[in-house]
């Protein structure tokens, strides 16, 4: 479990192609300093295990159902992506709660800096209402509106620019999503008729 408040940015430094699937060297330093193998970690929003580390850099390796839905397919050395390690159960939860399971990729379809940084983006979700939780490459925010079917805004806050991938966005560009799991519950419950 996550909650969506990034703790550092990484940039991919190297990545080794496999059939079975990519193991991926990111640099960081923060994030390291109580690491473990075999810890989660959110990279950009997808929970991953580390599987080696030194004082400077991590490695992963992701999966082909993990290529497939993710943009980590777009990963090259120096991309920069979000890092958070799992919450220890005695942490505050200053986001929400993100499991770390991509549903898929949003689109941004434009970025405007006026007052505040208003993002929209392109997705088709039951589970993305106004004022609503959701993550985006690992980000917790909060949905400002749904434009349209299919499309919805968010704003971001300086600080959340400032310790986050978020200046790298562009139209067009393919972003982490996972909607807000309560509300994803909720309605399996009510579909499915669960006790």
């Amino acid at each position: 479990m996550f909650s969506g408040l990034i703790e550092e940015v990484g940039e991919i430094r190297q990545i080794e192609k496999t059939e079975r699937g990519w193991r991926i060297a990111i640099g960081c330093r923060d994030i390291l300093t109580d690491a473990k193998i075999g810890d989660s970690i959110s990279v950009s929003g997808a929970c991953q295990t580390i599987e080696q580390f030194s004082a400077s850099e991590f490695t992963i390796f992701s999966i082909p159902e993990t290529l497939a839905i993710t943009n980590f397919s777009e990963f090259v050395p120096g991309r920069r992506v979000n890092l958070e390690r799992a919450l220890r159960l005695s942490d505050r939860l200053g986001g929400h709660l993100v499991q770390g399971h991509v549903e898929g990729t949003a689109t941004v379809a434009s970025v405007r800096d006026s007052s505040s940084l208003d993002i929209w983006l392109k997705y088709a979700s039951p589970y993305i209402i106004p004022k609503g939780s959701v993550t985006l490459d690992g980000i917790s925010l909060t949905v400002m509106e749904k434009t349209e079917p299919g499309s919805f805004r968010v704003q971001i806050i300086p600080e959340t620019v400032r310790k986050t991938n978020i200046g790298d966005w562009r139209e067009g560009a393919r972003i982490n999503i996972e909607t807000d799991y309560i509300v994803k519950s909720l309605d399996y419950v009510n579909q499915n008729r669960v006790p």
